[in-house]
């Protein structure tokens, strides 16, 4: 019930956010912007999407799941209300920012109570995370059919449904993370975890800890960067034309195909979170990523499609894997606020990948966006490496017998 209810509102959850990217022709008609004024806006987003991870970390362990839950779906909702009846740019903005900082909660909220309520909890965060890589491939679809036909408010207005229909389900699922009696046994070579004092702010921010938060950085700018524009660039590279649909529509629709293949990306990283080795596999599958983000700044039509299809696999598979090391790498009293820390890194500081490629777009053209990414990408190639010549942090292993 738990990976049900949290595989819904993680595709609703990036659903949201999916709406601006699948917009943008229409949002640059009606405000008159260019390539970067949209980046920035979706970069506000992102950044607040980003910024209340953090404290959504220590609420999670000071209040539970419950209420941060209904907090961040029904805000989502009256923001998406707010955004659609938004009667100016300012008052648009605005309720963008509060559409990413009320859905901002949701990722150290969901990852801590799957590791926490599930036992398998590598296989279940590659659900999880396929489940969020559905919303990802449909809601631009979706956005993009209805703003088409009926304009971008449109779209926002019928994404506030479900919003409700999440926080009624919440209602009815135990989410109570009850306190594990922990069994005293030694370790040797393992500092206990009353000595190392868990609340310890530097805790927090230990060698293999920063490299996690910084690998997820990197990964999560590779995605703004590209889901910002991907609609925008698909509808101006390809040829394709179906039935009557318009660009905004046909964007969107080849967008989500390229987004449906990280369904198959997340379950598989899930998968390979179960298994030893991970550090390595980890770098195994960034670095078989890397060739196919650079092929999508030199292709076009269906060469281009399936080059995006190939690199979201990849990519997506990245994300539960590097969730399961977080796990591994931190206790169950830490983990909230490490996971609000790490998904601050990829949303908070990666959603400056929506400015960095818009300027890059506005500047040189849309391809130079993700040439300029597929440089970050081999930076993400480097410090998995480093993840891989680090060892374990000590403090991680005393928690084991409370997690067994």
């Amino acid at each position: 019930m738990i990976v049900g209810l949290t595989g819904c509102s993680h595709a609703l959850s990036h659903g949201y956010l999916l709406i601006f990217p699948a917009v943008l022709l229409l949002l640059k008609e009606e405000f008159s912007l260019g390539y970067l004024g949209l980046g920035v806006i979706g970069n506000i987003m992102s950044f607040t999407y980003g910024l209340g991870a953090l404290p959504g970390g220590m609420i999670y362990n000071r209040l539970g799941p419950r209420k941060l839950f209904l907090l961040c779906f029904l805000g989502s909702t009256v923001a998406s209300l707010m955004v659609a009846f938004s009667s100016n740019f300012i008052f648009f903005t605005v309720g963008l920012a509060l559409l990413g900082a009320l859905g901002s909660v949701y990722h150290p909220l969901a990852n801590a109570l799957i590791t926490a309520k599930v036992r398998e909890y590598g296989r279940a965060l590659g659900i999880h995370g396929a489940a969020g890589n559905l919303g990802l491939a449909t809601a631009p679809f979706i956005a993009g059919l209805i703003a088409s036909r009926w304009g971008w408010r449109q779209a926002y207005l019928c994404f506030a449904v479900p919003g409700v229909v999440l926080a009624i389900w919440s209602l009815f699922i135990d989410m109570s993370v009850g306190k594990k009696k922990k069994v005293e046994t030694f370790h040797p070579n393992v500092t206990p975890l009353s000595m190392l004092g868990v609340r310890d702010f530097w805790v927090y921010f230990s060698l293999p800890l920063v490299i996690l938060y910084v690998n997820n950085m990197l990964n999560s700018f590779c995605y703004h960067g590209i889901i910002t524009f991907l609609p925008t660039y698909m509808s101006q590279r390809t040829s394709f034309h179906i039935f009557s649909w318009d660009s905004v529509a046909i964007g969107g629709m080849l967008s989500g195909v390229a987004l449906f293949m990280g369904v198959f990306g997340q379950y598989t990283g899930g998968v390979l979170g179960q298994r030893p080795h991970l550090v390595r596999n980890l770098l195994v599958m960034t670095v078989m990523g890397f060739p196919f983000i650079l092929a999508m700044s030199l292709t076009t039509d269906l060469l281009l499609l399936f080059m995006a299809l190939i690199y979201f696999f990849f990519t997506f598979c990245l994300q539960p894997m590097t969730n399961v090391v977080l796990a591994q790498y931190t206790t169950l009293k830490m983990r909230g606020t490490a996971f609000g820390i790490y998904f601050f890194a990829a949303f908070g500081i990666g959603s400056l990948a929506a400015s960095f490629s818009g300027y890059l777009a506005q500047t040189f053209g849309l391809q130079w966006a993700f040439l300029g990414l597929s440089g970050v990408a081999f930076i993400l190639i480097v410090f998995t490496f480093f993840l891989l010549k680090v060892k374990k942090p000590t403090y991680a292993s005393a928690d084991l017998n409370e997690e067994s």
